[in-house]
């Protein structure tokens, strides 16, 4: 399904032009009637115009003079959100008015308004002059009225759902599952027989589990951890788990198979698309009071807090015995950060507002690969500045150029600090990585 963004307006809306295509700079460009400044790159075919209401699909970059801003063909899908009445004389809005299907078009608006009036911030950011502009690359790819998007809307969603039943019935028939489901949908498969009473409302329920796609992705596990309080009756995760833990007997487990339907429905959930079955296995461990549960959480408290403090008196300790096993000679950066540069890239170094685009291997002390992004195929890309990696990459890259490769120990304080990333990171974890700049867009 299409990335469905409404009304983003820091991402889509463009601010007042004050200033004349007179100037050299903007010869080139057109002042429409609506206030657009805009240059012409490609005309396709559509000589209808999108208008307000309709639903367009888009690519869509933003960007300063030096510097991009955001490029939406980081998304997995293009861009697609409605044409509202204009926030602005010449915003992105009216631009698109101005467009048909295979238009490409780039359109000016002044950084200052874009980042006052739209983004509303106090101050313009360091790397933003005042009086500077924001320019808008965008390629309208489609435009239809709000009736026929919701048809296509609809004709997907049926698809979907299409696609669900026969992945369920591939995944009963490929596992040999001959359970009948319950009236709502619930394939209930018991694992082992509990004692006691099924749980009833105001019962707080120590439960274990996890869950899964019907293609072995993992999306929750606890077994190893601590187990989730779930209070009997009201809402959580999905009704498929709930009706499930009903049938249940304290020490007892089963496996549970959730349509969407009594699961994460047609909208999805987080990173779970639309019409997805899950796999459940749950274990009912305990069925308790909330002042035993309460009491329970207080002691758990203490015991993490406890932990944490015996982590960050430990983390400098396993840093210098990594560096002294290691023969590691560099002396850390005034932030902490040790940096080994292993090949030298070209060009110039990424600033603020550039986007980049970084392979990494990433290692624990022990020297074990945690992540390879070459191997997953899944390079990462970022713009810098936006806080969107740990300080301790940030500070890195910003030392690096196009191609260029290094080597970095990360101190937690410039990494995850006092919180628990992964399993494998937990707080104060120092991390390990070997980077390299694949590509920076100005």
């Amino acid at each position: 399904m299409k990335n469905i963004l409404f009304l983003i307006t820091v991402v889509f809306t463009g601010a007042t032009v004050i200033f004349s295509c007179s100037s050299n700079k903007f010869s080139d460009y057109t002042t429409a009637d609506n206030g657009t400044v805009y240059k012409v790159h490609y005309r396709g075919n559509d000589t209808t115009k999108a208008v307000e209401s309709e639903i367009v699909t888009v690519n869509l970059v933003y960007r300063l003079e030096d510097s991009m801003l955001f490029n939406s063909r980081t998304l997995d899908d293009a861009m697609v959100f409605p044409i509202i009445k204009p926030m602005f004389e010449g915003d992105l809005y009216d631009a698109l008015t101005l467009m048909g299907t295979g238009d490409s078009l780039t359109v000016v608006v002044v950084a200052d308004s874009f980042y006052y009036k739209t983004a509303m911030v106090t101050e313009l950011p360091s790397f933003v002059k005042p009086g500077s502009n924001v320019y808008y690359d965008v390629k309208l790819l489609k435009h239809i009225s709000n009736a026929d998007f919701q048809l296509e809307m609809d004709s997907i969603a049926n698809e979907d759902e299409k696609k669900e039943k026969v992945l369920l019935q591939n995944y009963l028939n490929d596992n040999n599952i001959t359970t009948k489901p319950t009236a709502s949908g619930l394939y209930f498969m018991p694992l082992k027989k509990g004692r006691g009473n099924r749980p009833d409302s105001g019962n707080m329920c120590q439960v274990y589990m996890s869950v899964k796609q019907l293609d072995g992705t993992e999306l929750f596990d606890n077994f190893e951890g601590r187990a989730v309080d779930v209070e009997w009756g009201k809402n959580f995760d999905t009704k498929g788990f709930m009706e499930g833990l009903g049938m249940l007997r304290p020490g007892g487990s089963a496996k549970l198979i959730v349509p969407s339907w009594i699961g994460v429905g047609a909208m999805g959930r987080e990173t779970v698309p639309p019409f997805t079955t899950l796999i459940y296995e749950i274990k009912l461990e305990a069925i308790r009071s909330f002042e035993e549960v309460q009491e329970d959480y207080q002691r758990y408290k203490k015991e993490k807090e406890l932990e944490l403090i015996l982590l960050e008196r430990e983390e400098p300790g396993k840093i210098t015995k990594y560096i002294k096993e290691n023969n590691i000679t560099i002396q850390p950066l005034e932030s902490g950060l040790y940096f080994k540069e292993l090949a030298v890239g070209e060009g110039d170094s990424p600033v603020k507002g550039n986007m980049v685009t970084i392979h990494y291997l990433h290692y624990d002390l022990d020297g074990n690969l945690l992540q390879d992004s070459r191997a997953d195929n899944r390079p990462f890309t970022y713009i810098i500045g936006t806080g969107a990696v740990i300080n301790g990459w940030e500070e890195a890259i910003q030392r690096m150029k196009k191609g260029g490769k290094s080597w970095v120990l990360i101190p937690s304080h410039l990494g995850w600090g006092n919180t628990q990333r992964t399993k494998d990171i937990k707080p104060f974890t120092p991390l390990v990585f070997e980077l390299e700049v694949v590509e920076i867009v100005k």
